[in-house]
């Protein structure tokens, strides 16, 4: 019984080696791309990016400033923006257009709430986008969930979900702590 496990463990690592991944990072890149890139901006640590239907972004940075930014590069600081923890996997996480965004404006942002302990949890919150002449702000903000748990561990991410009109919460744990 030895010898056949044995023999099992030692084909499965032979087997596994001759199948191992190409790192795709030594090939060389290819002479044309079926898009143009385009830098328009820069930003200090940009993490999400959403497309307003005027062709207008908005980019989040994960140490918390949300940006409006226009094709040009025109970049405005939207304000009323929640405070976040930027720590470890925590900071602002997750921006989301609502489906009726064109008549409601609402966007939704997922974030690292800070606590009062200096730990932090994860929150959803919905706000209105006003954009005016070279100012743009989060009105009405509020937050429609958050996690009960504060801490200092891997935030994880939180992704918004739509179904039938409705916002889910689903979270999305680092490996980690997947046991």
């Amino acid at each position: 019984m030895k010898l056949l496990a044995s023999a099992t463990l030692a084909l499965a690592c032979l087997t596994s080696a001759a199948q191992a991944q190409v790192n795709a990072g030594s090939q060389t890149p290819e002479a044309t791309l079926p898009f143009t890139l385009t830098q328009v901006a820069t930003f200090n640590l940009p993490w999400r990016i959403a497309f307003l239907p005027d062709g207008r972004m908005l980019i989040t940075e994960k140490v918390g400033p949300l940006w409006l930014v226009t094709q040009q590069g025109a970049k405005t600081q939207v304000s009323n923006v929640p405070a976040v923890l930027a720590q470890g996997q925590g900071g602002m996480l997750g921006l989301y257009l609502s489906p009726n965004y064109a008549s409601d404006r609402f966007v939704y942002l997922t974030y690292s709430e800070p606590g009062d302990s200096g730990g932090s949890s994860l929150a959803l919150a919905r706000a209105k986008l006003a954009i005016t002449d070279g100012a743009a702000s989060l009105d009405g903000l509020q937050v429609i969930w958050r996690d009960g748990a504060r801490g200092r561990g891997d935030a994880g991410t939180r992704r918004a979900v739509w179904c039938r009109r409705r916002i889910l919460a689903g979270q999305e744990v680092p490996l980690s702590h997947r046991g």
